[in-house]
This record gives structure tokens, sequence and C-alpha cells, in this order.
């Protein structure tokens, strides 16, 4: 007896005795070359534990597993121990992997893990392996992940991450895992408190404030973002002992994130004072500490009640990259019986200076932009920006880069540091005349850092060539359509290689097409208006270019020719009590905006009645059957001065008459059934929706297969629900249509109805064939929808004594055979029940048995 109890205690309470462990850890990792990382798994356990492990078992994620063997294991106060483990993986392709570690138990006692000690610790590393992106190195994690707090007192944390690779970390908090990775049955995230939340941009955790003492395992998952693609997380598993104490952390002073120009100095003081007036001890850690060129801080810096230390990064090109730094400080007291911790973490960033911009330079019909070379030799290459027109903008102080809102946009790009020339040839469609091109240079890094953007630089081309002003449409019609025609004489040619006299020769051609005439010609230099007659306003838009000549002595040479502009052609789109405009051109200047004109047939005038700054204009209000008329009017500008502004041009007349081609709103259609009868409902998800509506139609299909069938015509609007009892069975699907006036029709979604929720074909366990009228033959409960049936029963010896297809059975008793009465007994049965549901007629096949009694 005595032996059985042991062996029962024994079974019971292993993992009390032995497994007693795993306190909080991760798992990290370096590149080594090509398909192969170095991957360090560090744990932290509880020290008095036997459960000791020298190696530990490694799912690479790529199908294969290891025993990774422990390098190292250092003994800490308070029963913690670290360890670590350490080896090469190579995995077989590119892809997306993720590493793991499961040991059978945690240490016992965890407060938000019910049974810990029964719990397997679990952590997890995943990586991207991309021949497209520059391989990666995991964060490192500088702090332990093993802290001390009190009850009623602040706690603060921080991993200390740092990303060698200068990617972007983003961090939460998760649940702790446990079983192959799944999510610990009851775990919780400590919620008997005022606040628990991290900081996603620099890990600060802050827990105000514990409130029962004990251990807490929380887990913290760091993502890492290469360009904004994630390229790799880890998860932390964290413990955290809340003890019970006198006493308030200590608070260092607030400090603001910075950035700071490579080359300068940036120094600022750290200070921390104690409430309590304890000893206090000063420390920081992250990345500004453990990149090439790192910040300094004198530490450890101790001392009674208020402790301070100034910290110092002399930076150069070498520090500049994409995302932040950070400084994590750190400020312990000595506090008995536990010291307490708080953290400050401060961001900052390194920005490249700015490339000089040299000059811009019209050649030809070209720009030529010059900059001097980067101060920072670490620069890959360069991006040029352009803006039409001098935008002013000059970046803030933390501003890297050329951002959308300046209206810049990309031009080109360089890919050497000694490159500083560009061409800028428009995608090879040559500068417009008339305007002024602005330009600013980024210096690029190789992980996609960019500088400040240089200053801003202007020029235009030389206007050599006319400049057209207008091609505005005075007159629309078919065929005396007209066309006021304007341009900007040419004032900086060479009127030495082009003497003169000189001739305006202007083209036009259909705006869809590129084969020009000549409509018109002129040598006065000042004559620089014409009117385009007798020409098609109503149907096509037309484009026109000015050719400007040079005849000395019959010798004609063509100058230079403008850049070509078109007329503004709009189309009017009728709709329901609506009209819809939409217009294009293709012109060298800038609109502004866009004025639209209605014709008020009362008043015989052309009102104002909107504006827009795109191509497109919506009418609203409008009544249907009724013809409205439009023009649009643009406002625009060239850049350079000398030009008259502002621009205005005319599109042609168009009209529309607004019809009713809108359906109504979709139906929302909702359906139950009682199983003998179905009951449907629909409505809209606003009133407005039933205004224009003049009848419903309801549609029905026996299956989700077959074709919908009209069953039901509801004239009257108000009307919005229908009942069916159906035809063979109540499944089906249904639909409704809403039709308004104008025969516009809309649908709803389909409802489809099964029988699973009805009583299905069922049939008793016994009967008694004794000719009393009562219960004399073996028949189905009341039954709905079945087609028919194939039942056959059998006695105990497996003889067949009947068989029928009749729903009905109506077995009385009797074998099928030797028609004589079957004995007392009991009798097996297989039916298979055919019956109408929503996927057609399906076979459903019962099995039982029934007890005959006379």
């Amino acid at each position: 007896m005595r032996k059985t109890i042991i062996l029962l205690i024994s079974l019971i309470f292993p993992v009390m005795v032995f497994a007693t462990h795993e306190r909080a850890g991760e798992i990290t990792f370096r590149h080594i070359s090509g398909l192969t990382y170095e991957f360090t798994v560090t744990t932290y356990t509880y020290t008095p534990s036997p459960a000791d492990r020298d190696s530990l078992e490694v799912k690479w994620g790529d199908g294969t597993l290891q025993n990774v063997a422990r390098v190292e294991k250092i003994n800490f106060p308070n029963d913690i121990s670290r360890n670590k483990y350490i080896i090469n993986h190579t995995f077989p392709a590119s892809g997306y992997y993720t590493v793991s570690m499961e040991d059978p138990n945690r240490n016992y006692g965890v407060i938000n893990i019910p049974n810990s000690v029964n719990i397997p610790f679990y952590i997890e590393t995943s990586l991207l392996i991309n021949p497209f992106i520059a391989a990666n190195n995991s964060p490192i994690l500088l702090n332990p992940p093993i802290d001390n707090g009190c009850v009623g007192v602040p706690f603060y944390h921080n991993p200390g991450a740092y990303d060698p690779d200068g990617d972007s970390l983003s961090y939460e908090i998760v649940e702790c895992k446990g079983l192959s990775g799944d999510v610990i049955p009851g775990y919780s995230i400590p919620s008997y408190t005022i606040s628990l939340s991290i900081d996603p941009y620099t890990g600060d955790f802050y827990w105000d404030s514990p409130i029962i003492q004990g251990e807490y395992n929380i887990a913290i998952l760091i993502n890492e973002y290469r360009e904004g693609v994630k390229i790799g997380s880890l998860i932390r598993d964290m413990q955290i002992s809340i003890g019970s104490c006198n006493n308030q952390p200590p608070q260092i002073e607030t400090i603001a994130d910075t950035c700071i120009v490579a080359g300068t100095n940036l120094s600022f003081l750290v200070k921390a004072t104690d409430p309590n007036m304890n000893y206090v001890t000063l420390t920081a850690t992250g990345g500004a500490f453990s990149t090439t060129n790192p910040a300094y801080f004198s530490q450890p810096v101790s001392g009674l009640g208020t402790v301070q230390s100034t910290f110092i990064w002399n930076t150069s090109c070498e520090n500049v990259r994409k995302y932040p730094y950070q400084a994590t400080f750190k400020a312990k007291d000595n506090g008995i019986p536990i010291s307490l911790v708080s953290m400050r973490t401060v961001r900052i960033t390194i920005v490249a200076p700015a490339p000089e911009m040299l000059s811009v330079n019209p050649t030809g019909s070209n720009m030529r932009v010059e900059w001097g070379k980067s101060p920072c030799a670490n620069a890959i290459g360069y991006k040029i920006f352009r803006h039409e027109g001098v935008s002013g903008w000059v970046h803030g102080y933390c501003e890297t880069g050329v951002p959308s809102y300046t209206g810049f946009h990309l031009v080109g790009s360089t890919t050497s540091i000694n490159d500083t020339t560009f061409i800028d040839n428009n995608n090879e469609l040559g500068m417009l005349y008339g305007t002024q091109y602005c330009y600013v240079v980024i210096a690029t890094f190789p992980d996609f850092a960019e500088s400040y953007a240089s200053n801003e630089m202007c020029a235009a081309l030389k206007k050599d060539v006319p400049i057209i002003t207008n091609v505005s449409i005075t007159t629309t019609d078919l065929v005396s359509g007209q066309l006021y025609l304007a341009w900007s004489k040419p004032t900086a040619f060479d009127t030495i290689q082009f003497p003169g006299p000189y001739e305006y020769r202007l083209m036009r051609t259909d705006a869809n097409q590129n084969n020009y005439v000549q409509v018109y010609s002129t040598s006065n230099l000042n004559d620089t208006i014409i009117s385009d007659l007798n020409t098609n306003t109503k149907s096509k838009a037309w484009r026109y270019k000015i050719d400007f000549f040079n005849n000395t002595l019959g010798d004609t040479s063509l100058i230079g020719t403008s850049n070509p502009a078109s007329s503004i052609f709009a189309i009017a789109n009728p709709s329901d009590n609506r009209v819809t405009l939409t217009w294009n051109e293709n012109v060298p200047w800038i609109n502004d905006r866009y004025d639209i004109f209605r014709f008020n047939t009362l008043t015989s005038i052309w009102d104002s009645i909107g504006n827009s700054t795109l191509q497109t204009y919506t009418d609203f209000g409008l009544s249907n059957g009724v013809e409205y008329c439009y023009y649009v009017r643009s406002v625009g500008r060239y850049t350079i001065t000398g030009i008259t502004d502002p621009l205005i041009n005319l599109s042609q007349q168009v009209c529309a008459t607004p019809v009713d081609n809108i359906p109504p709103c979709n139906p929302i259609l909702s359906g139950n059934t009682d199983c003998s009868v179905n009951y449907f409902t629909w409505h809209f998800l606003n009133d407005s929706c039933f205004n224009d509506v003049v009848k419903y139609k309801v549609f029905y299909s026996p299956s989700q297969t077959d074709g919908f069938t009209l069953i039901d015509s509801i004239t009257n609007p108000l009307v919005t629900s229908i009942s069916y009892t159906g035809i063979n069975s109540i499944a089906g699907c249904f639909m409704v249509q809403a039709i308004d006036s104008n025969n516009n029709i809309s649908q709803s979604n389909y409802v489809c109805i099964d029988i699973d929720s009805c009583s299905l074909y069922d049939l008793p366990n016994v009967f008694t064939p004794n000719g009393d009228g009562f219960n004399d033959t073996f028949h189905p409960f009341p039954y709905d929808y079945v087609e028919h049936i194939n039942i056959n029963i059998f006695n105990r010896w497996g003889n067949l004594v009947f068989t029928s297809i009749n729903p009905d059975i109506n077995w009385d008793g009797k074998d099928k055979n030797s028609k004589q009465d079957c004995v007392d007994g009991v009798y097996f049965y297989i039916c298979d029940v055919f019956e109408y549901r929503l996927g057609g007629i399906k076979v459903r096949t019962i099995y039982g048995s029934v007890s005959l009694y006379r």
C-alpha cells in the first residue's frame, strides 16, 4: 500500500520536483553567408531546478529540427541563470521561416499562467530570406528579460533592442505561447491594473501599477521592417517579479527626441532623482552606443538622491541611417527589499547634410542641373526632383528627402556619388516654353536613408519661339464654328543668326490626330491674334502649333516651333436628375481651376454654377426630360513673367437631357421559415430609396443551381413582405427585384432556406400489428419534403422480410415472401430517404431497429 501511494504521488507531482525551470528568453540570429545564419537561443532559468538543459531542440521552420548544445551558463543572484545555445543553420532556399524552441516546463507559480509548472515554454523568431533584399540580422536585445517591481508602484522596462542593419522596429504586447506555439489556455495579460502598455516605436513598457505580488510573464513581439516590408520578427518572453516594498522609483527628467546633421556634435544632460533619497545608479543602452563611431555616456554613475551624466555624440557621416537610433537611460535605486527602476528613451536621427545646388541652365529644349558632391563619402547617389514654378519650400529640421506634399516629383537619379550632373529632357518630350522649372537634389544611402534637400534653383527655356496663350471657342457649330487664337511673341532668339524678316505659320490638326495643316500665316511679328473661322467646334477638339521662320534673301529656315495647345472639349453625360460634365485639353500652361456655366432659358444668360480643380463636374437637382446646356471656362497661367495672366479659354457649348437611368437601391432581403411556410421581408438602407420604386418582383429557385422563376409581382411599393409555401419543399433560394418608373431594376441579395431546421423524416421504434386498429402498421412520424424512400427491413438472422419505396411504409408485420405474420422481436432497417433539399433531391440514410409486438 505504501509503495502504491508513493507511486501515485510521483505520477501526480513530477514536474514540481524536477521541471520547474524556464523563466524567460528569446532567439536571435546573424547572417553568415548565403543561406547560412548563426542562431543564438538565450534562456533564463530557475537556478535550483534539476531540469538543467545542456541542449535544446530547435525547429528551423524548413521541416527540420536539431539539438543545439549550450555554450554558456552564468548564475546570477535571485536564482536566475542565463543560458546560451549557439549553432549555424543553412536553409534550403529563399522563403519566410519561423524558427522556434519549445521546452517542457516553465517555472512554478506564475500568476497569469494557470498551472505554469506544467505549461511548456515557447519562443520563436521569423526571418525573410529574399535575394532581392539584402541579408538581414535580427535585433539585438541589450536589456535582460528578468526585472523586478513593487506593488502599487509604476513598473518600467525596455528590451533595449538595437538593429545592426538600421531597420525599423515596432513593438507590441502579445500573449505568451505554450504547447506547439499555441496561446496558453487561460493566459491573461495582467489586467488587474490601471494601465499596461508598450510604446510601439521605442519599446518602453509601462505598467501602472501592479496590485498583486508574484511572478508574471508577458511576451513582447518585435517586428522588423525594411522599406515598409516586414522582414522578420521575434518574440521575447519575459518575467516580472512583483514584491512588496515601501519605495518609489527614481525619476529621469524628460529628454526630447531630436535630429542632428552628421558631422556636428550632440550633447545633453541626463539627470535622475530619487524621491526617497536612495542611492541611484544611472546607466544607458541602445543602438547609439553600439554603432560605428558610437555615442559616449560616462557610466555607471551613482550618487545619493540625485545623479547625472552627459550624453555626447560627435557624429559623422558613418552614423547616417534612415531610422532613428535609440538611447535608453535607466535609473535604478538600492531600495530594500526591491530595487526599483525608471527608464527614459530618446530617439536620435542622424541626417546627412544637403548637397548644394550649383546651377540650372537651359540647353536647347532640355535643362541641365548641376550640384556639389555630397559631403558624405558613404552616399551612393542622388535623386533629382522638379517643381513647375517656384515652390518656396524649405525642409523642416527633421525632414529628410522630398515629401510629396511639396509638389515636387522625382525626375531622375544617379548611382554614383561622383555623378553630379543631370539632363532633364522631360522623358524625351522636351521641356515646355513658358514654364519655370525648379529643382532640388538629395543624396541617398545604402539603407535608403536620404539627406536634407538642397536649396531650390530655377530656370526656364529661352523665349525664342512663340508661346500660345489662347485656344478658346467663341462659336459652337458643326460648320461655322469659331476659335480665338493668341500667342506671346518670341523675345530671346538670336537676331544675328536670324536677322529676319520673320513669319508665323499657324498649324492645326484634329486633337486626336497629328496631321497638321497650315491655316494662317503672317510676317508681322506683332500680329499675335487671329480667329479661326468656319470650323467644326461642336463635335471636335482642335490642336494648334506655331512654326516660327526666318526669311532672309529668299532663304527660309525654321527658327523654332511653339509647344502645341488644344481647345477644351467637354462631354455631357446625363443621368437621373443630373448631368456630369467631363472635359479634356492638352495645353503647355497650368490650369488652376475651371468655371462651369449653364444657360438660363428664362433670362437667356449663361449663369456661373460652380467651379472645379478637376476635369469633371456634376450638376445635381435637375428635372428629367429637360435639356440643359453648358460650357467650361479654364483659368490658367504660365510660370514665367512677361506673359498674360490669367489665361482664359472656353470650351464648346454642350447640351444634355437628364434621364432616369439609375436603378433603385438594392433591396436587403431576409427570410425565415416555420417549416411549412417561408416568410420574407426586405428593406432599403435609407428612406430615399423608396422615392421611385413602383413595384417588386419576387423570384424563386428550388436549388442553388437551378434558374430563378418569377413567383409574385407586387405593385404596391409599400408592401415589403411575402410568404411562400413552396411546391414540393420549403427548400429554395429567393431574390427580390425593385423596379422604378423608368423600368430600372435593382436586385437584392439571395436568401436560401433548407429543411435542416425542420422535423426530418423519422421512424418509431415499436409497433403492434394485432388488429386492434391502433398502431397496427409500421409507418413514419409526420413528415414533409420526401420524394420517395428505399427501405429494407431484416430479422435478427439478416433475412430481408420487407421492402418498400413508399414514404408511408405501412408494414403490417408480415413477411414479404410467405405473407405470414413475422414473429415478435426486434427487426433492423436501412432506409434511404430522398428529400427535396436546397441542392435538389438528396439522399439521407437512416439506420435503426423496431420492436414488433402483438
